[in-house]
């Protein structure tokens, strides 16, 4: 079998993206208390480029819940947050039935923070590096287990460098590695982990279960925010106009966000190399459609 194409573009309605006074309202806690939860990292709003944070449905959905546990059990958040590593504390397993609903805090932390001692962390994005993202998908494949390997970079990013500058085009890189962690973080296991391969190539870590909500959570949200990375009058335009090597004036499209999934659910992959290629070679495929699109490794050998 050949490529899987999975176009999430037009077949799905955007999410509305809702203020902290509204989120306040139809969870009904306090817009302090939504704060200092997000201060914990009980919870991920979307951030935006003016610095303000929006709430998805999922984040109402997982807010409620988790009041509605604490409800139920007699619990504070401080229960959880002074606890050791929130539910191995022994007594407070005992008041809750289902200790996973606290499990807020992932072990996939855990990676960032080696990384971050051995450092090897992307300076731009703080994310770890070519090295340890290499490290981390062969010890993994190493233990026979079942990943997906999502690897996401910009289409036009080039071009909006030219437009706008080396510090505009960090600071879009470090958009995309926030988007990217908070949609593995919100919708993946707790295992699950981004890396930072460098310029505006970055690596997510999954499960073949997750990869294709998180995928397509992340075209959503990009193509959703990635307009307010751009000036009024090419937003106006829905394009950048500059001139090419010849002096004529030519419209440049927006910057798309192209994911190509490599999985060992039905081949056998043994080194990051491999991958690797088999990565590229999706990546000039989903390059061709000229929007935000996934496409997935179908084939069995």
């Amino acid at each position: 079998m050949g490529y899987g194409l999975y176009n999430y573009k037009g077949t799905v309605a955007l999410e509305k993206l809702v203020g902290i006074g509204a989120a306040a309202k139809l969870t009904g806690l306090s817009e302090r208390t939504l704060r200092y939860w997000e201060s914990l990292g009980l919870i991920l709003p979307t951030r935006m480029p003016s610095g303000h944070r929006k709430y998805t449905k999922a984040n109402v959905k997982k807010i409620i819940q988790l009041k509605e546990t604490l409800d139920k059990n007699a619990l504070r958040i401080n229960d959880l947050v002074t606890s050791s590593s929130f539910l191995l504390d022994e007594g407070l397993k005992a008041k809750v039935q289902d200790a996973q609903v606290f499990n807020v805090k992932a072990s996939h932390e855990q990676f960032y923070s080696e990384a971050r001692q051995n450092m090897r962390l992307q300076p731009v994005s703080g994310l770890p590096d070519n090295f340890f993202i290499q490290q981390e998908i062969e010890r993994r494949l190493e233990e026979g287990q079942k990943i997906a390997v999502v690897y996401a970079d910009l289409e036009n990013f080039r071009t909006y460098n030219q437009r706008y500058g080396y510090a505009r085009g960090d600071r879009l890189l470090k958009f995309l590695a926030g988007l990217l962690f908070d949609k593995v973080k919100e919708m993946g296991n707790g295992t699950d982990f981004v890396g930072h391969l460098g310029s505006d190539d970055f690596v997510l870590l999954t499960s073949p279960d997750k990869f294709r909500a998180v995928c397509g959570e992340l075209i959503r949200s990009f193509d959703r925010l990635i307009p307010q990375y751009y000036d009024k009058e090419d937003r106006e335009r829905g394009a950048i106009r500059m001139k090419s090597r010849q002096g004529v004036e030519q419209d440049y499209p927006f910057m798309a966000l192209t994911l190509a999934v490599v999985t060992n659910e039905k081949r056998d992959l043994s080194h990051f190399v491999q991958i690797t290629d088999i990565a590229t070679e999706l990546k000039h495929y989903a390059a061709s459609f000229k929007r935000s699109e996934m496409v997935v490794d179908r084939r069995t050998s």
